[in-house]
């Protein structure tokens, strides 16, 4: 709530106030003295104006000190109201302060907190980065490889060409990936894949030279009485009886448990068979 402002006289005021109050008694002694002689004598109106003299001074004198008293009391009530004051404005500054330092501790926990979100994507963005370059390990034809992941998606996606049936494609595709992978844990399965585009495109010539380099340089591949199988085909589509009766044979002598097997037997029965008339 407001504070109604007071006026209060000062030391100044006080004592010219006091000197105008002893200025008015003397004025009325000097009004009074002459009827003062009329009514009394000389002796007994000059004891009636000491005596009023008296208790006017010591009126001045009891006023003056009371004034004094309160112009002391008045001036350490302004000394405490201009410390309380003072108090006041270094409350409201180290408020600001502290405001000012809460707000910068904000920000600086804000950019902490984005800093360290930073450094943690940045850490996961590299670990991915990471670990696409990473080799893999994966397994093929039953024998465990480490291969790059770029290698692995070259080589899967000339296998899903073959799939769908575009040998043209996936033997680009293959080829394409022997240049660039020359030394890849793919290499067999890349070989041997070639050969079978180029068989189902009826080029038997180029399936068989590829087969048979494949079926040379893995002789115990798991893959390679398949291989010997689609030779023997090439060789008897090319008019080769002979080499594809031979190559038939070796299937069933060397691989009689295979998948490929039973398939070579019929075929080597079917080229012993005598030609129809």
């Amino acid at each position: 709530m407001p504070t109604a402002l007071v006026m209060r006289p000062s030391a100044g005021d006080a004592r010219r106030l006091a000197s105008a109050i002893g200025l008015a008694a003397a004025l009325l002694v000097a009004m009074v003295q002459p009827a003062q002689a009329q009514l009394f004598s000389d002796d007994e109106a000059r004891r009636a104006i000491l005596d009023l003299r008296g208790k006017l001074d010591l009126m001045q004198r009891d006023l003056t000190r009371r004034l004094d008293d309160m112009q002391t009391r008045l001036e350490r009530m302004e000394q405490g109201s201009r410390g309380q004051l003072d108090l006041q404005n270094q409350i409201a500054s180290m408020r600001q302060e502290i405001a000012a330092l809460r707000g910068a501790l904000e920000v600086q926990a804000n950019d902490l907190a984005q800093a360290d979100k930073r450094q943690r994507d940045a850490g996961q963005d590299l670990d991915t980065r990471l670990k696409r370059l990473e080799p893999t390990a994966l397994s093929l034809d039953g024998k465990q490889i480490m291969v790059d992941p770029a290698e692995r998606r070259a080589y899967e996606a000339a296998l899903a060409q073959l799939r769908n049936g575009d040998f043209k494609g996936a033997q680009a595709a293959f080829q394409q990936f022997q240049s660039a992978y020359p030394q890849s844990a793919y290499s067999a399965a890349v070989q041997y894949w070639i050969g079978s585009s180029q068989y189902a495109q009826k080029d038997n010539k180029a399936a068989i030279a590829s087969l048979q380099a494949f079926v040379q340089r893995y002789p115990e591949h798991p893959r390679t009485p398949d291989a010997l199988l689609t030779l023997g085909n090439a060789l008897t589509d090319s008019g080769d009886r002979k080499a594809a009766g031979d190559t038939f044979r070796l299937i069933v002598q060397k691989f009689p448990d295979s998948t490929a097997a039973p398939t070579a037997r019929d075929r080597l029965a079917a080229l012993s068979a005598p030609p129809k008339r």
